[in-house]
């Protein structure tokens, strides 16, 4: 099977925009935390290439992804700390038990975190891929 976090990300953040639009926060929720752990990815698989396991050394840990990972980002290429402020998914649900949150009971979620936390992943999405696209390190079919 051929990952490609790019695809991923793209995929997860449409089907979690559906899934508010038919008032399914939970679910929304758990993909919204798929895009931006499949966006994360995507930069780390990008500027690591050197490091084949990268990617797999922060799991689905999306605090891990967005903290460790992306400070060794920043520090190897200063350029991308103008792209990437210090906390992108603080102040959201999605910084609260992912992926373990696809266990949970229904109910867990509100609309308004649900909400923030789609808007989110979605803002996040749209500052790390099409900048990819744009620079040739991801083809456009890859999204």
């Amino acid at each position: 099977m051929q990952e490609s976090f790019s695809n991923s990300a793209g995929r997860h953040l449409h089907d979690a925009q559906l899934l508010l639009g038919e008032q399914r926060w939970d679910n929304a929720v758990y993909l919204a935390g798929y895009v931006v752990e499949c966006s994360f990815k995507v930069l780390v698989e990008q500027h690591f290439k050197h490091d084949r396991g990268a990617v797999k050394k922060y799991g689905h840990d999306l605090t891990e992804l967005e903290g460790r990972a992306m400070e060794r980002l920043r520090v190897l290429y200063p350029i991308l700390d103008r792209q990437l402020p210090a906390s992108r998914i603080a102040d959201t649900v999605l910084a609260q038990n992912h992926p373990e949150r696809r266990y949970s009971k229904s109910g867990l979620w509100t609309q308004a975190d649900a909400q923030t936390a789609v808007q989110r992943a979605e803002k996040i999405y749209r500052e790390i891929i099409p900048k990819l696209v744009l620079n040739g390190s991801i083809s456009s079919q890859d999204i």
